[in-house]
């Protein structure tokens, strides 16, 4: 299926100095020649007859590189073609096995294409399980490989996985360097490449969390600016979800919530129904943070809810999504309602982690207070601040105590 091929087509390019994009211009994709380079596509005689004249050579010669698949080369493929499908069913687990044989056969044959981009696939889909020690090792592997160092765009793909690893375990100031280093090599690409626009996504997301909020606003219009002409929907409304939760994070509730509106109209249910229950699920939390109650929110919280009772009963009560609702009713009035709901999700606190716990014991509370059993509502603000403690929340522990602290002086 084209392997041997594909490798001797990287060589022959490599050695005429030519990037994927500038071997395939005007006729074929960038995209479309590393599916050539990787063997995961068959070129036909149209094809060959076509890169010869681009790179000077005999046809003959290019055409004598498409010879019969070997065993390995054959399972390679079918490996390489299982291990995608089950990252697009989000069957990671899966994927990460299946790309990490076929990435042991990629070596076998001397493809490093091949491996490159199996690798690739192994450190997403560890990523995705929450694996992120073992994707932060594949990534750093990734990355120091030199065929990276022979593609901008395959360095822009790889500083962004390993910022995203380190994003997710929460080394923000290595999260914040890779991402960078993938933002500036990627204003090499066109500027509406989605390898660049991946970039940007965890340079924003990274600059947000360490809270260099004017940095992350200002890559943000980068962002906008990216998926203005022509995105694909979900692209665009993944970016505008971006850009809409660092207003909200600046205080700025009116931008955030027209760039969370651009999004609702762009990211669908019919397109991908869990991730438009995230998107609401998130959009409800961080309106309610901004104090907005309006309809708007509520319709947030019932879509997230819907939707999580259709992609599997049991995700009806994500506990996520039931302190949400709580939040909600707190807000308007009904602190014996919102108790109620606490309660309902009260003995599954082994699932909860140690920030969930803290939000609980925060909301009940308050609801505490609303329904003026203030001797109660202690106990639960001095144990909502030893779990943000715990947590590394120092914040929310602050805000325990400060509530602990006015809750006392009204008791006075």
């Amino acid at each position: 299926m084209g392997i041997k091929f594909g490798e001797k087509l990287r060589k022959a390019r490599i050695d005429s100095q030519l990037t994927q994009s500038q071997l395939g211009a005007g006729k074929y994709s960038t995209s479309y020649i590393s599916l050539l380079e990787t063997g995961s596509r068959e070129p036909t005689q149209e094809i060959i007859d076509e890169l010869s004249a681009r790179l000077g050579m005999d046809r003959e010669t290019m055409d004598s590189w498409n010879t019969p698949v070997s065993r390995d080369e054959a399972e390679y493929v079918l490996l390489e073609h299982r291990a995608r499908q089950s990252f697009t069913a989000r069957e990671y687990a899966d994927a990460e096995a299946t790309a990490t044989e076929a990435a042991h056969i990629a070596l076998r044959l001397k493809n490093s294409s091949a491996w490159w981009n199996m690798m690739f696939l192994r450190a997403e889909s560890l990523r995705d399980q929450g694996k992120l020690q073992d994707c932060r090792d594949t990534a750093l592997e990734i990355t120091t490989h030199p065929l990276t160092g022979e593609s901008v765009a395959l360095t822009v793909r790889a500083e962004t996985l390993l910022g995203n690893a380190y994003l997710g375990q929460g080394k923000l100031h290595l999260a914040v360097e890779h991402a960078l280093n993938a933002v500036e090599n990627g204003r090499a690409l066109p500027p509406d490449s989605m390898i660049y626009i991946s970039a940007l996504f965890v340079l924003i997301a990274s600059l947000a969390e360490s809270g260099q909020l004017e940095a992350a606003w200002e890559h943000c219009a980068a962002l906008g600016a990216a998926v203005a002409d022509g995105a694909p929907r979900q692209t665009a409304g993944n970016a505008y979800w971006a850009i809409g939760n660092v207003a909200f994070k600046r205080q700025d509730i009116a931008a955030g919530l027209e760039y969370h509106q651009l999004a609702s109209e762009r990211l669908l249910p019919a397109s991908d129904l869990e991730l438009w229950a995230r998107f609401n699920k998130a959009s409800a939390s961080m309106r309610l943070s901004a104090g907005v109650i309006d309809p708007g929110t509520l319709a947030c919280i019932e879509k997230a809810e819907l939707a999580m009772s259709i992609i599997d009963e049991d995700r009806g009560n994500d506990l996520d999504l039931v302190l949400i609702r709580a939040r909600w009713l707190h807000l308007n009035g009904k602190p014996d309602q919102s108790l109620e709901r606490i309660e309902s999700v009260s003995g599954r606190s082994a699932e909860m982690s140690s920030l969930q716990l803290g939000e609980i014991q925060l909301l009940t509370a308050r609801c505490l207070v609303s329904l003026g059993r203030g001797d109660e509502a202690m106990g639960h603000l001095t144990r909502a601040q030893q779990t943000f403690a715990t947590a590394g929340a120092p914040n929310r522990a602050s805000l325990a105590i400060e509530l602990a602290t006015e809750l006392r002086a009204s008791i006075r």
